[in-house]
């Protein structure tokens, strides 16, 4: 397991099909990857997406807000 936490922001490997090069907030840490989500522009709700990690590159970015978080 790598040090990606809840809240981290990730970037996709460009060759991934779909999300290829996306932002993706995690969500959620698995023992093969993460789950998270990236929000949908112009349209209500997010795209969530599960990602190995040697489908994805840590930014160094948190976000602030994380939807579906728990007050």
């Amino acid at each position: 397991m790598n040090d990606t936490a809840i809240g981290d922001i990730v970037q996709v490997i460009p060759g991934k099909e779909t999300f290829g090069a996306c932002m993706v907030v995690v969500t959620e840490l698995k023992s093969w990857g993460i789950q998270g989500y990236v929000q949908n522009a112009g349209v209500e709700g997010q795209a969530y997406i599960r990602l190995k990690f040697n489908e994805f590159e840590n930014t160094g970015g948190k976000a602030v807000w994380v939807v579906g978080e728990q007050a």
